[in-house]
């Protein structure tokens, strides 16, 4: 059997990048395929080095446009700071990668690179158009954006959408209400706490994960229906910094952020006057909480993703757990928690980065969380600061709905999504 060789890159040597290097060993099976761990970048040549000698990488770079440029890859993976995730699309379409990997959220506002201030409003305005800009490049250039929100991948989302579609058939399948949640004790990326950096906190970096799947939902379920997604109306939201004005003590566990927010909740209202609450905060002493809950006229489907009690375990002493990481952000191993095996897997991680080869491997086929995706959210997450600043009234993000068009390719395809459940 001829081998076929997917060359892949990634940037970025932090905890995205290495979770993105180990994921792609643990990718389905595919018949004469071969993934190259081709090239891997660093703001630090060293790091880079480093992290090339570690995972088998076969070139190490100091800058992304070099390396997408002599590599030539096929797929390219944007897993560094925030602030470098727009101007990476761009020398990657550029340079005729055909599949665009983009970490969450896709861009930040590109007035903190001038240094300059503005309100919650220009800065959204000024974000979308910068964004767009971002999303023309990949189109010019026939690449293909793959939204890296992994959450949209784990199987409880995959199993929802066949519920939706077997729904259909008696007339229902419409979604009421949805929450969710993402959290844990601060990130540990020396970024993080700088907004031209990573371009926001809890609410920016956060609750974009749970909203990812919600966003999803909807569009899979107005396509079901008609073709047509369903997408966000208006938004509601607040964003606060609790730690930082606590007294000292109370941060011990917690990285205190003084300069973004720890706390974000985000209301949706959806053109079809649905509903859904988002949450994300710096404020969870127990490690990461990953949740989603969904109520339709079909009935409701809880997601516990990360922690679930579907395996307990008991530690008198920490200490013998050795290096494992039992539970993603887990501050200690010692007395009961509930360890999640192959969290890579329970995350979508894994069903991530196989769309991801399977677009690069079929030039029919496109990510399931593509430019739609990219689009909604950060229409979403800037409208919420941007209410946030005006005491959570309602920010109308209609003309952005309404204001770019998007290919049948750039939407979700539910009928390719993938199957979790057996069958009669």
């Amino acid at each position: 059997m001829a081998t076929r060789t997917l060359k892949v890159t990634i940037s970025g040597t932090g905890f995205a990048g290495d979770y993105t290097t180990r994921v792609y060993g643990m990718i389905p099976h595919k018949n004469g395929v071969e993934i190259e761990l081709a090239g891997v970048c660093a703001g630090h040549l060293e790091n880079a080095q480093k992290f090339a000698e570690k995972h088998g990488f076969t070139r190490a770079f100091a800058a992304h446009q070099d390396m997408v440029s002599t590599v030539r890859s096929d797929i390219d993976n944007i897993a560094c700071a925030n602030f470098a995730h727009g101007p990476y699309v761009v020398e990657a379409a550029a340079a005729g990668v055909k599949v665009i990997v983009l970490e969450k959220p896709p861009v930040i506002w590109p007035g903190y690179a001038a240094g300059r201030e503005a309100s919650a409003a220009v800065r959204k305005q000024e974000s979308m158009a910068y964004l767009a800009e971002v999303l023309d490049a990949v189109r010019q250039h026939g690449a293909k954006l793959l939204y890296a929100e992994d959450f949209i991948y784990v199987d409880g989302v995959k199993g929802l959408v066949e519920v939706m579609g077997q729904a259909r058939a008696v007339g229902k399948g419409k979604i009421l209400y949805q929450r969710g949640a993402c959290a844990h004790q601060g990130s540990h990326a020396p970024a993080y706490d700088t907004p031209s950096l990573s371009g926001g906190g809890a609410l920016f970096n956060k609750a974009c994960h749970p909203l990812g799947p919600i966003l999803y939902l909807k569009q899979v379920e107005g396509i079901l229906q008609n073709g047509q997604p369903i997408r966000p109306l208006k938004v509601s939201a607040v964003a606060l910094q609790v730690l930082k004005h606590q007294p000292e003590g109370a941060g011990e566990h917690f990285r205190v952020m003084q300069n973004v927010d720890d706390f974000g909740h985000v209301t949706v209202v959806f053109e079809d006057q649905t509903v859904a609450e988002v949450l994300g905060y710096d404020l969870s002493i127990s490690g990461i909480r990953n949740e989603l809950s969904v109520i339709g006229d079909f009935g409701q489907y809880d997601m516990r993703v990360n922690p679930n009690n579907g395996n307990e375990l008991f530690l008198p002493v920490a200490a013998a757990a050795g290096e494992l990481v039992l539970r993603e952000k887990l501050p200690t191993a010692q007395g009961t928690s509930f360890p999640a095996p192959n969290q890579f897997h329970a995350h979508g991680y894994v069903g991530e980065m196989n769309d991801a080869v399977d677009c690069a491997l079929d030039e029919e086929r496109y990510p399931q969380s593509g430019a739609l995706m990219a689009w909604d959210t950060m229409a979403v997450l800037m409208a919420a600061y941007e209410s946030s600043a005006k005491d959570a009234v309602f920010v109308d993000v209609s003309e952005y709905v309404r204001g770019r068009d998007f290919l049948a390719c750039e939407m979700p395809a539910p009928q390719d999504f993938g199957r979790v459940f057996q069958s009669k």
